[in-house]
C-alpha cells in the first residue's frame, strides 16, 4: 500500500507494508469500530492493533487518535489487569476526550488562543475557559489516521491542513508505537511542516497501577518521583505566569519519592495539573522524567522523554458524580481516579520568551521520543 500526502509544493509518498486482519511479525489487527467523519460525512473503519511483550505487557492502540486503547501489565503475583482508563468501544472514545490519545498540534495550554509566528498573529479556535487546549475543538485526537505495520512497530500519520484550528502551514505527522521483550512501549512522534508553526506532541494515558478500576483510592497508594527542580507556575486560568519557580519548599517537590495520599493534600486544589521542569543533561537525548510505584501490587513505571517538561495531572477534571463516565467493563471512572504523566515542550512555550522554543520549521523536522517502561517489583 502507498499513501501520499500533498505538502504546499512537495508531494510526500509513504510506501507501507499491505497488513491483513491476523498476527503479522508479532502484531494483531482486527477492526475495533466505524466513525462516522464529520469533514466528509462517510463512515470510517477504525483498526485496533495488539502488540505482546515476552514480559506479559499487551498493548493496544487504535487508529482513531493514533491512542493507546488498553495497556495490560501483571502484578507481583503474575495477576494482569488493566493499567489504563479505557472504553469497549468507539462510543466512549467519542464522549471523552483525550483518553490515552497522541495530542498536537499543540499540547497543553496556550493563552486566549493567541500567537504570533514570524511577525503574524494568529488565533487559534477556543476550547477551555477562554483558552486553547490540546490542538483545539477538534484536535489530532478526534481523528482517524492512515496506520500499517513497520517492521515490529505500528505507525499511524496523517495530514494536517494549513488552517486547521487556525494553526498556520500543513503538516504531516506520524506516531510509531514499538513494544521491547522487557514491556517498554516506545512511542517516537514526527512531523513536517510547509510554515513556522507550533508542534508539541504527546500521549495522554490516564493510569491507575493499582487497576483500571481501583479508583481515587488505588491512586493516593502510588509513589511519585519526578526529575525536576523546577516548575511553571499559573494563574487561576491555569497559563503559566512565565516564572521557572523552584520545587524547594512547595508542594511541587516530588524530587524524593512521595505517595499521591500525602502530596495531593499540599497542593492548591488538592491535585496537580501542573508542567515540571526536568533536569535533563542533554536534551534530545531519552532520560528518565518520573517514576510511579504501586506498592500493594508491585506494578511500576518509568516515563522516559527527549523533552524538556512533564505535565503531572491526577485527573482533577474527571466526574465526581458516579457513572458519568463508564469505561471498560462498565466501570465508572471518576475524580482522581488516574494520573496523566504527558511528557512535552512547556505549555503555552509560544508566548512565553523564557521557555524552548515550540516553533517548527520547514526543513527542520519536528521529534519527540518517550517511553512507558514498565516493571514489577516483587
Amino acid at each position: 500500500m502507498t499513501l501520499t500526502f500533498h505538502i504546499g509544493l512537495f508531494l510526500v509518498v509513504v510506501k507501507t507494508a499491505s497488513v491483513p486482519d491476523f498476527e503479522m511479525k508479532g502484531i494483531r489487527k482486527d477492526v475495533f469500530g466505524v466513525f462516522h467523519d464529520p469533514d466528509s460525512g462517510v463512515e470510517v473503519k477504525v483498526d485496533r492493533y495488539t502488540l505482546t511483550s515476552a514480559s506479559g505487557v499487551e498493548v493496544q492502540v487504535i487508529s482513531y487518535g493514533a491512542c493507546v486503547s488498553a495497556i495490560v501489565v501483571p502484578d507481583k503475583s503474575g495477576k494482569k489487569d488493566h493499567v489504563t482508563l479505557g472504553f469497549d468501544d468507539m462510543k466512549g472514545y467519542l464522549e471523552n476526550a483525550y483518553q490515552g490519545s497522541s495530542i498536537g498540534r499543540c499540547a497543553n495550554r496556550i493563552g486566549k488562543g493567541k500567537l504570533v509566528v514570524e511577525g503574524q498573529q494568529y488565533t487559534l479556535t477556543i476550547n477551555n475557559n477562554g483558552n486553547h487546549l490540546h490542538g483545539g475543538t477538534r484536535g489530532w485526537d478526534k481523528h482517524v489516521w492512515e496506520s500499517h505495520v513497520s517492521e515490529e512497530s505500528v505507525v499511524f500519520s496523517r495530514l494536517s491542513s494549513d488552517g486547521e484550528e487556525g494553526y498556520p502551514g500543513a503538516v504531516l505527522a506520524q506516531v510509531k508505537y514499538s513494544l521491547d521483550a522487557a514491556g517498554g512501549l516506545g512511542i517516537d512522534f514526527e512531523a513536517m511542516t510547509t510554515r513556522a508553526t507550533p508542534i508539541n506532541m504527546t500521549n495522554h494515558c490516564f493510569f491507575n497501577l493499582a487497576g483500571h478500576a481501583a479508583g481515587q483510592g488505588g491512586l493516593l497508594e502510588h509513589l511519585v518521583r519526578v526529575n525536576a527542580d523546577r516548575f511553571t507556575p499559573v494563574g487561576q486560568d491555569l497559563i503559566p505566569t512565565g516564572e521557572l519557580a523552584s520545587v524547594r519548599g512547595t508542594a511541587y517537590d516530588l524530587r524524593s519519592p512521595t505517595t499521591f495520599g500525602e502530596a495531593l493534600p499540599r497542593a492548591p486544589g488538592n491535585g496537580f495539573d501542573h508542567n515540571f521542569c526536568l533536569q535533563f543533561k542533554h536534551r534530545g537525548e531519552l532520560e528518565l522524567a518520573a517514576c510511579f510505584l504501586h506498592t500493594p501490587t508491585g506494578r511500576g513505571l518509568e516515563v522516559y522523554t527527549t523533552e524538556p517538561g512533564v505535565q503531572i495531572y491526577t485527573g482533577n477534571f474527571l466526574p465526581k458524580e458516579a457513572n458519568k463516565m463508564v469505561g471498560r467493563n462498565g466501570t465508572s471512572y471518576t475524580y482522581q481516579g488516574a494520573f496523566c504523566c504527558e511528557p512535552q515542550n512547556f505549555p503555552d512555550a509560544v508566548n512565553q520568551r523564557n521557555f524552548p522554543s515550540a516553533i517548527c520549521c520547514p526543513g527542520k523536522p519536528y521529534k519527540h521520543s518517550m517511553m512507558y517502561k514498565f516493571f514489577v517489583q516483587k
